[in-house]
């Protein structure tokens, strides 16, 4: 069988096609490796600054993988300083432990090449947001005994524990709304007529509700106990949302016939519900 010349012609425009296709083709396995080796990359950041934000605001940052969140909380920093948690994979939440101070400035930061996504591949670029917090605050209802009120806050225990008069405190450092343990603290006694002489008498089915941020986060009676004033591992972080209150109290766990009693009685109530206020 005779075989027949390709054409110049043809054999020209196949040339220049297999050129082509030499450049062409080496390009998608470049780029997919390129893709392969590169580091994490920020979709998505929120909030992205501004004033008037609440108090309970969280940082999420969104990334095209999911991250090593050990490495985020090396990275990661608020100013004022701020202790927080995160969770997530590829969108991140920066949760603060605590409610943000009222009326106050904020950055977060997310410092480059520290956080890194489960490769160990880092984020090259950093991040940096701020915001203003609103001025608002917390109030607490308790039916069974119609309390209702403001919680006082402070920086330091002794600071709230002298203001809050017949009202109730928040303990500093300790949980938010719907997260954590919240601890308020507030004052009982056999000698004078506080609204949480009351206290003692809660029981299964009586409900503790706070109220931020247009939310209600209702908590329902757990447990009670009495311990000693130096017992603080009651205002200890918890896994579950918690609220904690504690006054002072005899040693019989009722109101105290003395000032300064040496024993405390706590009472632990469990979140059942978060719902907009009506």
């Amino acid at each position: 069988m005779r075989r027949g010349r390709i054409p110049l012609r043809h054999a020209a425009a196949l040339l220049a096609a297999l050129c082509l296709l030499a450049l062409l083709c080496p390009a998608a396995p470049l780029a997919a490796a390129q893709e392969k080796t590169a580091g994490p990359r920020l979709l998505r950041l929120s909030p992205a600054g501004g004033e008037g934000l609440g108090r309970d605001t969280v940082v999420v940052l969104s990334f095209d993988r999911p991250m090593h969140l050990e490495s985020l909380v090396l990275a990661a920093r608020f100013e004022p300083p701020v202790g927080f948690n995160v969770s997530g994979e590829s969108e991140c939440i920066f949760v603060p432990d605590n409610l943000l101070a009222p009326d106050t400035a904020y950055s977060f930061y997310l410092e480059p090449g520290v956080a890194g996504d489960l490769e160990g591949k880092a984020l090259k670029d950093g991040v940096e947001v701020s915001f203003t917090t609103r001025g608002d605050g917390i109030t607490m209802e308790i039916p069974a005994f119609s309390f209702k009120g403001e919680v006082v806050e402070g920086t330091d225990p002794q600071g709230v524990a002298s203001v809050i008069g017949f009202g109730v405190g928040h303990y500093p450092g300790t949980g938010r709304p719907g997260r954590g343990n919240f601890v308020i603290m507030a004052h009982a006694s056999g000698q004078i007529e506080f609204p949480f002489n009351s206290l003692f008498d809660l029981g299964e089915g009586d409900a503790i509700i706070l109220t931020y941020g247009g939310r209600d986060y209702v908590y329902a009676w757990s447990h009670d106990r009495v311990v000693r004033d130096t017992e603080m591992w009651i205002v200890d972080p918890t896994a579950n949302p918690v609220l904690t209150a504690f006054v002072c109290c005899a040693e019989d766990g009722r109101p105290s016939p003395t000032f300064h009693p040496s024993c405390r009685y706590v009472v632990r109530a469990s979140l059942v519900g978060a719902s907009p206020h009506h």
